[in-house]
């Protein structure tokens, strides 16, 4: 492992999650967001106070999703691995938004919409670190040949 290669994926990893987040929340979902402002999400002034927990969290999943791809490209990895680990990690981001649609009053397609994005994110994110923290080997096939 190379210290300087991974704290390069992680930035760029990091980059790439706050890039996405914008395009998703800020441009695609804000109308929906605004129909429950103040009821549902803070107020705008209020999150903005709030933002270093966001960014905590942005860099809290970058970290986990860099050190996941670092330790899958020990063994040598393609960019069918970088693909899958997308689709996993978004997998796993949809289960969270799933429980939180569930025991918050959310609008009305707002889960899928963030399944959709999620997953799409997260391959996305994989790719980047794919490219950006290339493996030396191929990704190994499932028969092992």
């Amino acid at each position: 492992m190379n210290p300087k290669r991974i704290l390069l994926a992680l930035v760029a990893a990091f980059v790439a999650i706050g890039a996405t987040d914008f395009l998703i929340h800020d441009l695609w979902l804000k109308s929906i967001y605004a129909m429950d402002a103040g009821r549902l999400w803070r107020a705008e002034a209020d999150m903005k106070s709030h933002m270093h927990g966001y960014f905590i969290g942005q860099f809290l999943v970058a970290i986990a999703f860099t050190m996941l791809w670092v330790r899958i490209a020990l063994g040598g990895a393609g960019i069918q691995c970088a693909i899958g680990l997308g689709v996993f990690m978004g997998l796993a981001y949809s289960g969270s938004a799933a429980i939180q649609w569930a025991v918050l009053p959310l609008p009305d397609g707002l889960l899928t919409k963030w399944i959709i994005s999620g997953i799409a994110q997260s391959i996305f994110v994989g790719l980047v670190l794919f490219f950006v923290y290339k493996p030396s080997k191929s990704c190994p096939s499932i028969s092992g040949n």
